[in-house]
């Protein structure tokens, strides 16, 4: 439940803490006084969108946070877990949530910070908002199929969970039947393309590393002569001429003349011996260096026919891929692909076989889901009706209404006929009403009296809170068009749903407001020519006076206090006959 929200800079609140209790919370005030902005403020701490205007004009940034009591929620308890968010033995989940003017949005639980996403899949486990515009939303056949999948609890959750993966699967499988249904001048296009490729990538017989090859090969033939230049110069400084002598001439000298020297001074011995390698090393480079220089080829031809093979080779990378590994890959890809062409005839009848399996075990999941639906549309039924006659409503008929659409050119095949199918199964659900006796019944988005329709929204939140387990419950002005008996009817289901539920109501209506276990009060004040929106709790007295006024208007009399006073003895006795205590 929601023990403490506390607001800053949120609209026309300037800073505003309020404490919450178990049971039957209500906020009343005039009109226009602001009660919105409280559920607004409560929408963001659950994962709403926010908005810069929502910033009090003037402040940096708005800060919204919320303080929750958990009474072990298995789900809940399951994605804290998930998403590592601590939770102390205390049991309280602490929810930040600031807004900047800048648009910038921060979520925190418990400290951590956390995205949008994870805070809405958070806040619809602790609570369930029922606002004035919500209506449209529940009118939906996909949401009325939704709260009958939900009012089905864990067995109807299976089937429906079953019916999806298996329409995915029987999907994929129509979806790879459908590619290879090309039209057979497609399919020899496709052919004849893909295999002028193949055979033009193959003739050139590439090999990977030839291209780095050839480019090394290309270098050295277009610089023949400057290399053979090279090698002759250095073959000819190492062993030099008749005249002028080599370097090897010039070093074997050196060396004897320091071998003598080596006869008086034994230590010069080391330094006669590097010389000797020296003059093999430089032996062994002269011989290598002629030999280098005697297989330098003068071949203007063995040149040009690399250029030729290279710029084959260019021409496929334009064609096919960046380097000689890409266009082998690619032709690998399409002799895959010309080869499963060719094949398709085996793997049409293969895929044949599986969907017409998938479909037999998606007929048969479909059918049974249907089922387990119809089971449970008479149970919401019958726990609509019940619900339905504590508010004044014991003469209306609710029924819930299953169709089939037919689908002859992509359904599926159910008693003789083809009807379509998605992956939430073949039903069409719809709820229909009829209001009074003798009328008959309608769709739940054409019934014309706004009071009706408030009353049958409520009947069905109450409904889901008690399968969904939510803690918390508000209602944003939940009695729009109702008044006297019924009004006094709603009263009692809401204080009777606040025996089990915290309940947070914003209401009008005093029949309602005297219900309340706990009764907060919001007005809009000017201090120092700023707005602001304040809200206080009420003693017994104020509530008096509170519902005096929403009793009697602008002008509050004695009759006013009486009947005021009166409504709250017999909601204490309403609240004691229900309650047991």
């Amino acid at each position: 439940m929601l023990r403490e929200l506390f607001i800053e800079n949120f609209a026309l609140i300037d800073r505003l803490r309020l404490e919450f209790g178990r049971g039957f919370n209500i906020l009343t005030g005039e009109t226009g006084a602001g009660k919105s902005i409280i559920i607004d403020s409560v929408s963001l701490l659950l994962g709403g969108r926010s908005s810069v205007e929502q910033v009090r004009a003037g402040a940096e940034a708005a800060q919204i946070e919320g303080v929750f009591e958990v009474d072990g929620s298995p789900d809940l308890l399951r994605l804290l877990e998930e998403w590592a968010i601590p939770f102390a033995e205390d049991r309280l989940l602490v929810i930040h949530r600031e807004i900047h003017q800048s648009g910038r949005s921060r979520c925190r639980v418990n400290g951590q910070t956390v995205t949008l996403l994870t805070l809405s899949r958070i806040g619809r486990l602790l609570m369930d908002i029922h606002g004035q515009h919500e209506h449209q939303s529940l009118l939906s056949t996909v949401a009325q199929r939704q709260i009958l999948d939900s009012f089905g609890g864990e067995t109807l959750a299976r089937k429906a969970e079953e019916v999806a993966a298996l329409y995915q699967q029987w999907q994929a499988v129509k979806d790879d039947l459908a590619a290879l249904e090309m039209s057979e001048e497609e399919k020899n296009r496709r052919i004849e393309f893909i295999s002028f490729q193949l055979q033009e990538i193959e003739n050139a017989r590439l090999q990977p590393g030839e291209e780095e090859n050839l480019t090394r090969e290309r270098t050295i033939l277009a610089a023949a002569e400057k290399l053979y230049e090279s090698a002759s110069l250095t073959y000819q400084q190492l062993y030099g001429t008749e005249e002028s002598g080599s370097a090897l001439d010039k070093l074997g000298e050196g060396i004897q003349a320091l071998a003598k020297a080596a006869e008086v001074d034994a230590t010069l011995q080391p330094l006669v011996e590097t010389m000797q390698q020296a003059a093999c090393q430089l032996e062994e480079v002269a011989r290598e260096v002629r030999t280098y220089r005697d297989r330098i080829e003068f071949n203007p031809e063995a040149l040009a026919r690399i250029e030729e093979r290279l710029d084959e080779i260019t021409k496929l990378k334009r064609k096919y891929g960046q380097g000689i590994p890409e266009i082998l890959r690619y032709a690998a890809k399409i002799r895959e692909e010309l080869a499963a062409i060719e094949d398709q005839t085996a793997r049409r009848e293969t895929l044949t076989k599986k969907l017409r399996a998938l479909e037999e075990e998606l007929t048969q999941a479909v059918l049974a889901l249907s089922v387990l639906r119809k089971a449970t549309a008479r149970k919401l039924e019958s726990t609509v009706s019940k619900e339905l006659a504590e508010v004044n409503m014991a003469k209306t008929v609710f029924q819930v209404e299953f169709s089939r659409t037919p689908d002859q050119a992509n359904g599926i095949p159910v008693n003789g006929e083809k009807v379509a199918v998605t992956k939430d199964g073949i039903d069409q659900i719809q709820f229909l009403v009829a209001p009074n006796p003798g009328e008959g019944l309608r769709p739940l988005a054409k019934i014309a009296s706004g009071g009706e329709l408030s009353r049958l929204m409520l009947v069905l939140k109450v409904i889901m809170a008690e399968e969904d387990q939510i803690p918390t419950m508000v209602f944003d002005e939940i009695d729009t068009g109702i008044g006297g008996r019924t009004a006094q009817a709603v009263a009692e289901k809401l204080l009777l749903l606040g025996l089990s539920h915290q309940v947070i109501c914003v209401t009008h209506l005093p029949q309602i407001a005297s219900m309340a276990d706990r009764h907060y009060y919001i007005e809009k004040k000017t201090v120092a020519d700023r707005t602001i929106v304040e809200v206080r709790a009420l003693e017994e007295q104020e509530r008096v006076e509170e519902l005096a006024r929403m009793l009697g208007g602008a002008e509050v009399t004695a009759t006013t206090r009486e009947h005021a006073q009166e409504m709250l003895l017999l909601a204490a006795s309403v609240r004691a006959s229900k309650s047991g205590r």
